[in-house]
């Protein structure tokens, strides 16, 4: 990539699984631009605790913006868009996204060769318009319920996001389960997967002992991880329901959360009502580049979510040498191809997580074959594919 060429993301956060990929990037080129687009409105989550503003919570710039260790050439800049938090609304939030996006590039003369958007509404749809505007080309990533949900709606949904991923020059999207919902489209572009991955600077095989040592856990107890938000998709009740009967047939285990969201009260409240408060701890949010030593702490990461395209913490669990044993949903089941790196239950199955958490219990995991298994799965190794498709657009 030449180091003169400058790209502008567009996105809906700059965290994780934006953040970590664009910063490698960003050796790449002389310029990165990300817009991210903004809710002001879920801020009064922080201050108002009536429900509809609690729900937007986790968009206030607090979640969704973590501007650590950037390098200096990414400037994120924010795109406030204003709208009521009801799906009605949201059809008009496309429009407004492209035209605040338009507005901030000509008020700044923000100049740029390549477009990557993510998230084919809104972020895609201001790519769209934004490429009509200044002829550049445009690359969309289809993430999650912007391929799996909003085309399946109602046909003018239907309509609008084929339009948004037909726009592109080049489209991707984080698993095979997110491609096959695609293909149903009409949708003439052929489509790349590239999974979800991690970040080798922040996660990497860990020493379970040192770890414990570090946080102040016991040594010979059995620690079960699970990091995500408090939220209904997630299905943290079904596995809060899954550790109680886990805890019928094992007394000493701990299971331990970390994050929020607005499903905190409820799942604490399933914790108590199922007598399981000795074996299962939620302990907030913890900083992303201290994760590492969370998963050195425990002996499988347990994710229960019921619906999602590319579970990050999938790839983060698997390079730190922790199986996951989770649910078989997005790009799980294209990763967790065997045994030897955790297995995989129904979403929604308490029985069946509960059977497979006893079984990972008594596995001897072989952490340094796992640790392995994850270098595959990098997001040095993924943005180097991405690169490729950028020097192919740009006719380097």
């Amino acid at each position: 990539m030449s180091k003169e060429k400058k790209l502008l993301v567009l996105s809906h956060t700059y965290n994780t699984f934006i953040k970590d990929p664009v910063e490698i990037l960003a050796k790449d080129f002389k310029k990165i631009y990300v817009l991210v687009r903004y809710q002001p409105i879920s801020e009064l989550g922080n201050y108002i605790p009536l429900s509809i503003f609690k729900s937007r919570k986790k968009y206030s710039k607090r979640y969704s913006i973590d501007l650590t260790n950037k390098p200096e050439n990414v400037e994120v800049i924010l795109v406030p868009l204003w709208y009521l938090p009801f799906s009605f609304f949201y059809k008009f939030v496309g429009p407004q996204h492209a035209r605040k996006v338009l507005k901030i590039l000509k008020k700044k003369n923000i100049k740029f060769d390549l477009i990557h958007a993510h998230f084919a509404w809104s972020a895609g749809y201001a790519g769209m318009k934004v490429k009509e505007e200044y002829k550049k080309p445009l690359v969309i990533t289809g993430h999650g319920y912007d391929v799996y949900d909003m085309p399946f709606r109602n046909d003018a949904w239907r309509e609008r996001i084929t339009k948004v991923l037909n726009s592109a020059d080049e489209l991707l999207t984080v698993s095979n389960f997110a491609k096959g919902f695609i293909k149903k489209l009409d949708v003439k572009k052929e489509v790349k997967v590239f999974f979800n991955g991690f970040k080798e600077e922040f996660f990497s095989k860990v020493n379970k002992q040192e770890a414990r040592n570090k946080l102040a856990f016991p040594k010979n107890k059995k620690i079960i991880l699970t990091i995500g938000n408090l939220e209904k998709v997630k299905g943290y009740d079904v596995l809060v329901e899954a550790l109680k009967i886990v805890s019928e047939k094992k007394k000493d285990f701990l299971c331990i959360h970390i994050g929020a969201g607005t499903e905190e009260k409820r799942i604490s409240g399933l914790i108590k009502k199922y007598g399981i408060e000795r074996n299962v701890k939620l302990l907030g949010r913890k900083p992303h580049q201290e994760l590492k030593d969370w998963y050195g702490v425990c002996d499988f990461f347990v994710s229960p979510s019921l619906f999602e395209t590319g579970p990050v913490v999938m790839f983060e669990s698997l390079a730190c040498g922790r199986p996951f044993v989770g649910t078989k949903v997005g790009s799980a089941p294209d990763v967790v191809i065997s045994d030897d790196y955790g297995k995989l239950s129904e979403p929604g199955n308490a029985k069946e997580l509960a059977e497979n958490i006893l079984w990972g219990l008594e596995k001897d995991w072989d952490t340094d074959k796992i640790a392995g298994y994850s270098k595959q799965f990098s997001w040095t190794n993924t943005t180097s594919k991405i690169i490729n498709i950028y020097k192919k657009l740009l006719c380097l």
